[in-house]
């Protein structure tokens, strides 16, 4: 018996020696033959695996496979010919080297499942050929579970303590091999990851956007709807600390390498990882970005009240719900793609900042953006040339909130292009040139929502300090069309888009009028500083004007910086009704004061005098104004000019005394005084302005002249 079990021994002993040296001679050809039955059998014969070397360590359970290649066969290259019957996606997928440490040798060599303490996977390119005849297909929760599968064999269950990608690639190309997205450089360190019969799509996300560091170099997404493209580099996505970095956006036409958007340092703290990878949902904490270059193409939609409103669309992400937006130093370029001639509006320095940003869905108005969240906007400003050609409108210094429903402006400019000499060389007609500085705007109580979302501009006050002057050569020949339905009150009616402000205040303004006259060829100026106004019910809604029919404009200043004076227009916003009305009253001043305006414009030189006191109250309308006047002066003395031979002015001797004869020289005259009745017809060719001072006029010469 003893030597029956020393035989049997020697049999074991010599059957375990026999097949330890024929595990050592094949243990490489047995293990790759298991690895490639898994893929095959479980494949539905589409996928093949190769590697050309490996090193086993059965004992400690390593193992590295190199030059690994798993991609399709002639079947598969026949499939995608034919066109039927595919999948929705395919993958070939190449790896320098794929280790693993600590692994189950025996399970990975009877295939059922993957078992190890670290998985490294080296310089892996995976393409993803999406097989979608027009567009890409989405993927569906088996594509993505196919994926993860594949890389590692199709197994069982697959388990790991560590799995890192280092330097990987994605290619996702559509049948005919076009490139739809690239990531470049990939790195992947995930934790924790198992997969086995128990598990599903939003199982096997779970693990990425649970226990996940990634950083790609570089992604290119797919083209979309509007024939552009999204490039992000230096992508950083940190699951455990809920925290995706960029370093950079960028979108840009295709065939174009002009960028549309450009935004430096992108940061996305606080993440919902679930709904970021799962539903393509934003919902986060905070969103920071250092800033660059952002260009919206208007698209508008038409509204029930027939304004226009413009709409923003999202090529990123379906919804948005953020804690908060920083956005640094950015040039921000609006462009109509309906007028393709028209050059782009820029707005330089825009620095956006926002909190409860709610639901910011695809195609939205801009008011969902913008209504739902407490918002502070500044920007450098921006300018832009009039159609004309022949003014510049330049503002600087913006700051718009939308809590407080605030608007401040440093500077508001509209500056001639032209010299007063080259701007008149221009024209045919006598036209106006204007020069324009508004200072310190602050509109208060704007209702930002109905402005953006539908175009009409309501708001309580606003107040600025304004400084116009206006220049005019009546050298040239006369504008004869008709100035009639152009009152200011009437333009406003007359605006594209509804406007209310309760109230406009105007502090320490300034006006100057300068015309060159057009017997003397030279140019005499009218002036009104320390201008405090106030405009009340300014607006051309009908609702409004229901309530309300009377623009009221109430104001004081100085006249040649020597006399105050006061006035009240009250101005109808009836489409049907032109009567207006104005009162007034300007102090004292000594006459010859007005000798700057006289002498150049009229031909005449006050010799002496003191006016008392100037009183107005008249209506007009579109052809005529009635009303009277009450002129109190002292002492007035004239002399009547004309042009000598060197073009200057001189005094005409006989006809001064004439006119001297006619004037009478003081009111109140006796103890009585005269009141001038106003009842003048209006130029149908000439300015609301100069029909205006124009009856005043009437009735101060009917004052002075009585015969």
């Amino acid at each position: 018996m003893k030597i029956f079990f020393k035989i049997l021994l020697g049999v074991v002993l010599a059957g375990a020696i026999a097949g330890y040296i024929y595990w050592q001679q094949h243990k490489k050809g047995i293990v790759k033959n298991a690895i490639q039955n898994a893929i095959e059998n479980k494949s539905d014969s589409l996928y093949f695996i190769h590697y050309d070397s490996s090193q086993i360590d059965e004992i400690n359970g390593n193992a590295s496979f190199y030059k690994i290649t798993l991609q399709s066969d002639s079947m598969q290259q026949a499939m995608l010919k034919a066109g039927d019957s595919l999948p929705n996606a395919l993958y070939n997928i190449r790896a320098e080297e794929v280790t693993v440490r600590g692994v189950d040798i025996p399970g990975l060599v009877q295939g059922q499942h993957v078992s190890a303490k670290a998985i490294i996977i080296n310089k892996p390119r995976i393409q993803i050929i999406n097989t979608g005849a027009d567009k890409p297909k989405p993927f569906t929760y088996n594509d993505t579970l196919e994926l993860y599968k594949k890389i590692l064999g199709r197994f069982n269950s697959i388990r790991g303590d560590t799995i890192r990608v280092v330097n990987g690639t994605v290619l996702i190309t559509d049948k005919k091999g076009k490139p739809l997205t690239t990531l470049e450089n990939i790195n992947i360190s995930l934790n924790n990851f198992l997969i086995d019969s128990t598990r599903n799509y939003q199982n096997i996300i779970s693990y990425f956007i649970k226990d996940v560091t990634a950083s790609v170099e570089n992604i290119q997404l797919p083209e979309s709807a509007n024939n552009s493209r999204i490039n992000i580099t230096n992508l950083v996505y940190d699951a455990p600390k809920k925290i995706l970095k960029a370093g950079g956006v960028q979108q840009y036409k295709q065939h174009n390498t002009d960028a549309l958007v450009d935004i430096k340092n992108v940061q996305v703290s606080n993440l919902n990882t679930d709904a970021f990878i799962l539903f393509q949902q934003l919902k986060a904490g905070v969103v920071t970005a250092d800033g660059g270059l952002i260009t919206i193409y208007k698209k508008s939609k038409k509204l029930q009240s027939g304004n226009e409103s413009t709409v923003l669309t999202n090529d990123l992400i379906d919804e948005a719900q953020i804690g908060g937006i920083q956005l640094g130093k950015t040039t921000v370029i609006i462009e109509d793609p309906e007028k393709p001639g028209k050059p782009p509006f820029k707005i330089n320095d825009v620095e956006f900042s926002a909190a409860d940003i709610v639901s910011s869905t695809n195609g939205g108005t801009l008011s969902n953006l913008v209504s739902n969240a407490n918002w502070n906007l500044s920007a450098g400003g921006f300018s832009f040339i009039t159609k004309n050609n022949l003014y510049k409108v330049r503002a600087e210094g913006l700051v718009l909130n939308n809590k407080a429903g605030t608007i401040k402006v440093k500077h508001v400019a509209y500056k001639p292009l032209l010299t007063e000499a080259a701007f008149v060389k221009k024209l045919s007609i006598q036209k106006d040139r204007y020069d324009i500085d508004a200072t310190d705007i602050n509109v208060s109580g704007l209702n930002f929502k109905k402005l953006i979302n539908d175009n009409v501009l309501e708001t309580d006050e606003v107040s600025l300090r304004v400084m116009l002057k206006v220049f005019n050569d009546r050298t040239l020949s006369f504008d004869t069309s008709s100035k009639v339905g152009r009152y200011p009150y009437q333009a406003l009616l007359k605006l594209p888009f509804q406007l209310y402000i309760k109230r406009l205040l105007v502090h320490d303004g300034e006006v100057l009028y300068k015309e060159r006259g057009r017997k003397s060829k030279k140019t005499g100026i009218v002036g009104f500083t320390h201008i405090d106004a106030t405009l009340s019910n300014v607006t051309n809604i009908a609702a409004r004007i229901k309530t309300n029919s009377t623009l009221v404009l109430n104001a004081k200043a100085q006249f040649l910086n020597a006399a105050d004076i006061v006035t009240e227009w009250r101005m109808p916003l009836n489409q049907s009704d032109s009567t207006f009305s104005a009162a007034g009253s300007l102090g004292a001043m000594n006459a010859t004061v007005l000798n700057s305006i006289t002498e150049p414009l009229g031909l005449a030189a006050i010799k002496n005098g003191t006016i008392n006191k100037l009183a107005f109250d008249l209506t007009g309308n579109n052809y005529k104004s009635k009303g009277n006047t009450t002129f109190l002066y002292n002492n007035l003395g004239v002399s009547v000019l004309k042009m000598d031979d060197n073009d200057e002015l001189k005094k005409r001797g006989l006809v001064s005394l004439l006119a001297n004869t006619l004037i009478v020289n003081n009111n109140p005259k006796n103890g009585n005084t005269y009141t001038g009745e106003i009842d003048f017809e209006r130029d149908i060719h000439k300015s609301f302005f100069n029909f205006l001072w124009k009856s005043i006029f009437d009735g101060v010469k009917k004052t002075v002249i009585r015969k």
